[in-house]
């Protein structure tokens, strides 16, 4: 009997397969500032040490990213067009804007700085372009985003702190009906300084923070519920092998990783290959320590009774 033909895909599923294609899955090389404003110190941190594999690109969500580059680049030309002056690119580099913070390990681009808004035509102000739903746009309208998007508050602190400007331009459009916000937010130093040193102390910790809920299921542990490190944080799913889960490791100044072991800088591929001294973190092991044998391979003991030796057979 002749094989049946393979059922001919759906043009959807060939335009989706299609943008996952051309769509780069990588680990970030630093915290991006999308995430400086969640609550769980745990979670950035473990953002950081790439325990988790990178989420891989999926077609509506790359579409989703593609419309809001699309609405931002419509947003400042219409700045534009009423008058104000934008600077896309930063004239040093060449480029867009980028910000760099806590060593350079936390990092975000700046769409602009713009000056001559009619409200305050002398004052140079960080320009922030976002896209939303009508839901989250109606209640960006009625309160200021410090109340009702702090994340993106947060993004636009960080980038008048770096850059040493006082005021910011938000600037919001509604994707069902291309209305369109504007809120000047002004530059909060005690927020900004309590911030930059919370992401300083993350960065720079050796060992995992403290668990935001210890229960998952809690019913207000919903932000653990959906956070991409849950399996790793509370379901006893072992971290990734590279050099940011290897307690020899260290977050250095300009965005560097060094080896303590080795005594030698590691590049972004050194970092995502490891190498065989690779000792995971304590805290990135789903068991108790028990001992550290001569050969300097340490004995955890798993929920089952059960022996993982760390440094053994790799």
């Amino acid at each position: 009997m002749a094989a049946l033909p393979e059922p001919i895909p759906h043009t959807a599923t060939l335009m989706d397969a299609a943008i996952v294609a051309k769509a780069k899955s990588f680990d970030g090389a630093g915290i991006p500032m999308s995430d400086v404003a969640n609550e769980c110190d745990r979670a950035i941190w473990m953002k950081l040490r790439w325990t988790s594999p990178p989420e891989r690109p999926e077609g509506q969500r790359e579409r989703r990213f593609r419309t809001g580059h699309q609405y931002e680049t419509w947003l400042l030309d219409d700045l534009e067009a009423a008058g104000v002056e934008v600077a896309r690119i930063d004239p040093a580099t060449g480029k867009q804007w980028r910000v760099e913070l806590a060593s350079g390990h936390i990092r975000g681009k700046m769409d602009g700085r713009a000056i001559g808004l009619p409200e305050a035509p002398k004052t140079e102000h960080v320009v922030e372009c976002k896209s939303h739903k009508a839901e989250i746009f109606r209640k960006i309208v009625k309160s200021p985003i410090r109340e009702s998007k702090p994340d993106h508050f947060a993004q636009c602190q960080l980038y008048m702190h770096a850059e040493g400007l006082s005021r910011c331009l938000y600037l919001a459009a509604n994707k069902d009906t291309d209305e369109i916000h504007t809120e000047r937010v002004e530059y909060d130093p005690v927020y900004c300084m309590a911030l930059v040193a919370r992401l300083e102390r993350i960065v720079h910790a050796p060992r995992a923070p403290t668990r935001l809920h210890e229960d998952p299921t809690a019913k207000g542990a919903f932000a653990c519920q959906i956070c991409t490190r849950l399996a790793q944080c509370h379901e006893g799913q072992f971290s990734r092998v590279n050099c940011r889960t290897c307690l020899n490791s260290e977050p250095r100044e300009n965005a560097t990783w060094h080896c303590v072991r080795w005594d030698k800088p590691l590049s972004y591929r050194d970092q995502q290959e490891g190498c065989p001294a690779h000792r995971y973190i304590p805290d990135l092991v789903p068991a108790e320590q028990v001992d550290v044998l001569d050969n300097d391979v340490v004995v955890y003991r798993l929920a089952d009774g059960s022996e993982f030796r760390d440094g053994e057979g790799r």
